[in-house]
């Protein structure tokens, strides 16, 4: 962070040479009328301040083209001009760009005062802006900063450079020392100034001397310096200049747009230095009990703050977010109420104070967005204090200081356990047991009351509507989570000396103390006696009834000893038949199970039966809807070999014929993928026939009462397609292994052929003439190309003369002495 005050500078410079740091410093320090620079001494010290104090303002050497030597204190040298001025850099109004970080960045501007004197060829004022970079540079120093930068561009850059003979020069001036400069011819005059020189008024530019530069003649001595300090003189080894002109630079530096801040305007890195400052947490905070999804009560919070500045106490402009953690408070004593110190033993308290321990646990952080300014922490015990601190952190990752630590109290319990179901009992006339599944009474079902509950309050009485009280209460049945998650049932008897019928309602108790209403009554007579009060009982004495346990140990459990029975052991589960033969087993050690006879996965609708009927064939069935129909995989013997077949359901094909598809691979003859009737099992319809061997044939075909239709046959030699019901209407193609192509029947004559017949012939017979113009009939779907010959008793040129897609002309020369035939084919394409 840097500032600027009167007379001082405070500022941090990062990446930068000690030379561009100084410059920085001496250029913000300066002002118009006490300029600040800095120089290097010969000893290597460095020296820094108004220039006063650093070189010569107030000249004591004129430099000219005439009139040259000493007057008084003033001493004139001749020189030649070479002058150079321009105001390409003039500027009007500066923008600097200083510290920031992306799109916030601090600006400073400086305008030009009063207005400029340039006009466009409009006439109007020159208007000409000038951006400068310089991210080192604070918010409190962009605008002095700017305004330094528009003083380097308010008037016309110039620039003198000149020879003079007298090179002997040491002493009258050194570089960045002012001297006066006057040359009429070539327009260097400033009527500001006036001196008086050998009795003539002079009105010279006050310049001031940038370079010097001179000729290294004999008698200067020529020395190396090494990185260690130490000299060498180099002088004997000089080839030496002759006596020359001394070049002095004098007037402004050069000035561009790419030096005329630190850096290029665009965008750039820059180092985020602020720091955030520490957020105001707003106190009281607001909460609530609440029941999570796993039926446990717990307690939320709601915690805002404001936001901070940086530690600077500028405005915070890059926030990224905040960061919460809390933490139980471990100094905080939590009394409990008198309910609650019922459910522990006196043992079990910490202290009389603080009859619980109180609870540790570690930080826990929240990351909150910068733009916002509360946040919620949730699954809270309920009752317990908590810490609670909060930092900001900004977008260059700078972190503030955590708060200072907030405690407060979590909402306690205050939930009390839902309404449970009426309880089932049985009594008899010294107890009465009660069962209760921990059920909620609003929503029925079972196992589903909150998982805080802690126990079950047991209260009797004579009326159906009592209210439970410490009178009525019978006894305590624990009830908590584990059980409810088990589905374990509480099982409770509790000591009631009556006979008459008596009415029972049960208290839900959460691990807080908090009690539900009570459940409606359940009336019971009494009419047993419970075990606790039997002191022998034998399976001779058990007659009728159940027996309940939560386990049975015995070496077998049996219905009978013969005939039909079950029976279960420690080797398994397994089923007789009257014949005393084993119909069921279940392995308990391996899992294996075997079944004699049928096996069905249900008795309607969609199901699965295996060994189906009686004799128990290898059937299996499919039922994926209602109704009587099914598919099946069955198994049929052949010898010692065994076909299957996969069948549909029957069908009717359309002419009123029960038909079944079928997959029947068998044993002989190859596998066949047929149609076949339902009640014959003959072919109906297209079949596929593949047989087995090196020789093996693929057969494809119809075939419908004994007459086969079209047909497709493979072999190892032989293919053949077409169609083949052993008549003279046969017509098929055979393609031999050997390459010759057959085929076996007609082609469709002319007369008959239609619109898209791709091969078609024909005979026309006709007396005399020169030629014959013939139609197909339909005009097909393309042009055919017809192949022509003419048969009769004298030669002739034969010509197609036209064709088209309705048909062609053949003309003849000479022409036809009597009867002559065209024949012909057609090939349309």
């Amino acid at each position: 962070m840097a500032s600027r005050r009167s007379g001082t500078y405070t500022g941090r410079h990062q990446y930068e040479s000690p030379r561009q740091a100084i410059t920085y410093v001496c250029d913000t320090m300066s002002t118009t009328s006490v300029p600040v620079s800095w120089r290097v001494n010969g000893n290597g010290t460095l020296d820094a301040g108004p220039e006063s104090n650093l070189f010569v303002t107030t000249p004591q050497c004129l430099i000219t083209g005439k009139g040259t030597g000493e007057d008084m204190s003033m001493r004139a040298l001749p020189g030649s001009f070479d002058v150079t001025r321009d105001a390409e850099d003039y500027t009007t109004r500066v923008v600097l760009l200083a510290e920031g970080d992306g799109t916030s960045i601090a600006t400073g501007a400086a305008d030009i005062s009063p207005a400029t004197s340039y006009k466009d060829i409009h006439g109007n004022a020159v208007r000409l802006t000038r951006l400068v970079s310089e991210s080192d540079t604070s918010t409190s120093n962009a605008s002095t900063r700017a305004q330094l930068q528009l003083n380097r561009f308010t008037s016309t850059r110039n620039e003198l450079r000149l020879s003079t003979s007298d090179y002997d020069i040491h002493g009258t001036f050194s570089v960045g020392d002012r001297v006066w400069v006057y040359s009429p011819e070539a327009g260097i005059v400033d009527t500001a100034n006036e001196i008086v020189f050998r009795g003539q008024r002079l009105n010279p530019m006050k310049l001031q001397v940038t370079e010097t530069s001179r000729p290294v003649t004999s008698g200067y001595t020529v020395a190396y310096r090494a990185t260690d300090g130490t000299w060498m003189d180099l002088t004997d080894y000089v080839a030496f200049e002759g006596a020359g002109s001394v070049s002095v630079t004098v007037g402004d530096f050069s000035r561009q747009l790419s030096a005329s801040g630190t850096e290029p305007v665009g965008s750039r890195p820059n180092a985020d230095t602020s720091v955030p400052g520490v957020p105001t947490l707003i106190e009281p905070f607001t909460g609530m009990a609440y029941l999570d999804s796993r039926g446990f009560t717990r307690a939320r919070v709601i915690v805002s703050w404001n936001a901070p500045l940086n530690t600077d106490n500028s405005t915070i402009i890059d926030g990224d977010h905040y960061e919460l953690r809390w933490a139980v408070d471990t100094d905080m004593i939590y009394p409990a109420t008198w309910t609650q110190v019922s459910q522990i033993r006196w043992a079990d308290m910490q202290t009389w104070a603080q009859p619980f321990a109180a609870p540790d646990g570690q930080w826990q952080t929240m990351v909150v967005a910068w733009d916002q300014t509360t946040a919620q922490l949730q699954d809270l015990s309920p009752g317990v204090g908590y810490d609670v601190q909060i930092r900001a952190v900004d977008k260059a990752g700078n972190t503030g200081a955590w708060s200072g630590t907030t405690t407060f109290v979590a909402s306690a319990d205050n939930i009390p356990p839902s309404t449970p179901a009426a309880p089932t009992v049985a009594a008899s006339r010294i107890a009465v047991q009660v069962t209760h599944t921990l059920g909620k009474a609003s929503s029925g079902g079972t196992y589903n009351l909150e998982s805080d509950l802690h126990h079950l309050e047991i209260h009797v009485d004579y009326e159906p509507t009592f209210t439970p009280s410490e009178s009525t209460l019978k006894g305590k049945a624990s009830a908590t989570a584990g059980m409810i998650q088990a589905q374990i049932p509480v099982v409770v008897t509790v000591p009631v000396e009556e006979t008459s019928a008596r009415y029972v309602r049960v208290v839900a108790v959460d691990i807080t103390g908090n009690k539900s209403g009570p459940s409606d009554a359940a009336t019971t007579t009494a009419l047993l006696i419970d075990d606790a009060h039997i002191s022998d009982l034998t399976v001779t004495k058990v007659t009728a009834g159940t027996i309940s346990a939560d386990s049975i140990v015995g070496a077998r459990i049996k219905t009978a000893d013969t005939g039909a029975r079950a029976e279960m052991s420690s080797s398994g589960i397994s089923a007789y038949n009257s014949a005393g033969t084993r119909t069921f087993f279940a392995d308990a050690s391996t899992g294996d199970v075997s079944i004699i006879g049928q096996l069905v996965s249900g008795t309607s609708g969609k199901r699965l039966e295996i060994n189906p009927t009686a004799t128990f064939l290898p059937e299996i069935r499919f039922y994926p809807n209602s109704g009587s129909d099914f598919g099946f995989i069955n198994g049929v013997s052949s010898g010692s070999d065994v076909a299957v077949g996969i069948n549909s359901s029957p069908f009717d094909d359309g002419t009123g014929v029960q038909v079944v598809s079928r997959a029947f691979l068998a044993t002989s003859g190859g596998a066949r993928l047929e149609t076949i009737r339902a009640d014959t099992e003959a072919a109906r319809g297209a079949f596929v026939i593949a047989t087995a061997g090196t020789g093996g044939t693929l057969f494809a075909g119809y075939e419908s009462g004994g007459v086969t239709g079209g047909y497709i046959t493979a072999s190892a030699t032989l293919t053949t397609i077409g169609w083949n019901n052993g008549s003279s209407s046969t017509n098929y193609h055979q393609y031999e292994s050997g390459g010759a192509t057959r085929h076996i029947g007609v082609w469709r004559d002319y007369v008959s052929a239609s619109a898209d017949e791709g091969i078609f012939t024909g005979h026309v017979s006709t007396n005399g003439g020169t030629g014959v113009s013939l139609s197909y009939g339909p005009t097909m779907t393309s042009t055919p190309r017809p192949v022509v010959t003419v048969y009769d008793d004298i030669d002739h040129q034969v010509r197609l003369s036209a064709e088209s897609t309705t048909g062609f002309t053949v003309t003849i020369n000479p022409a036809g002495s009597g009867f002559w035939d065209v024949n012909f084919w057609c090939f349309r394409v």
